[in-house]
């Protein structure tokens, strides 16, 4: 479980289930050109974005994806700022910070930092079981 769960905070501080999020969207609104030699239906309706935004409340993945980005930013408002930005410092891949450089940057030793982030990893993966999120 620990596993997954670091994995996905990592993802989601790093932009990636955003970027999933978008992706997904985009793979949900192309459409291909099915050109029936001309025919044309006389009864049927077009109401483009109806149907498109029917398709994203039933795509599972992009509900999924959706369920695991809100959940995190609901969690993050109960904590700290300063639990927060430890917790943002660790997960995103871009910066790759050791807990060394967290710890000077927050001024706090460094396993208060370490203490502050397995808070954080454990209330986000019981939230995530108690939500049924497959993580």
């Amino acid at each position: 479980m620990a596993d997954k769960t670091d994995a996905l905070l990592t993802d989601y501080y790093s932009g990636v289930i955003d970027t999933k999020i978008l992706l997904r969207r985009a793979e949900l609104q192309w459409r291909p050109n099915d050109d029936n030699a001309g025919i044309k239906s006389l009864n049927k309706h077009t109401r483009p974005l109806e149907d498109m935004l029917a398709r994203y409340e039933t795509d599972s993945i992009l509900h999924e994806l959706t369920k695991q980005r809100d959940a995190i930013k609901r969690l993050e408002t109960t904590f700290s700022e300063e639990t927060k930005q430890i917790v943002q410092m660790h997960y995103d891949r871009r910066e790759r910070l050791s807990w060394v450089v967290i710890s000077l940057r927050m001024n706090l030793s460094e396993r208060t930092c370490r203490s502050y982030q397995k808070a954080f990893k454990d209330s986000v993966g019981e939230a995530l079981t108690d939500l049924n999120i497959a993580v």
